[in-house]
């Protein structure tokens, strides 16, 4: 393979992630992470934290969701078992680089704006 074709590889990921950080929860998570990061180096870190944060509040939605119809702890248990299959940790994954996309944007706009 050459260069070109791992850069496009990268930037498909790069877009799947932005597109999966595209909704106003996800946006409200970044916006928080980038303007609680101290600094750039902590962008790994911040992104996988959020991630988890953004997982944990849709296992909770489930879990709400599910509280009128009395069976709160099997549809958790369904949802929490579902991170098992491949295909959720890949949707995870790409959740995760979105997050590494949006929350830098965000961290550059921020230390841009705020020079201080």
């Amino acid at each position: 393979m050459e260069l070109t074709e791992y850069l496009n590889q990268v930037l498909d990921l790069a877009r799947q992630g932005f597109d999966t950080v595209n909704t106003i929860q996800a946006v409200i998570i970044a916006l928080i992470a980038a303007f609680v990061m101290s600094r750039y180096t902590r962008i790994l870190v911040v992104a996988a934290g959020a991630t988890i944060i953004h997982e944990l509040i849709n296992i909770g939605r489930v879990a709400y969701g599910a509280r009128g119809e009395g069976d709160v702890a099997g549809k958790a248990t369904e949802l929490l078992a579902g991170y098992v299959n491949l295909e959720v940790l890949q949707l995870v994954g790409i959740r995760f680089v979105g997050f590494l996309v949006v929350i830098s944007l965000i961290y550059l706009v921020r230390r841009i704006l705020f020079r201080g």
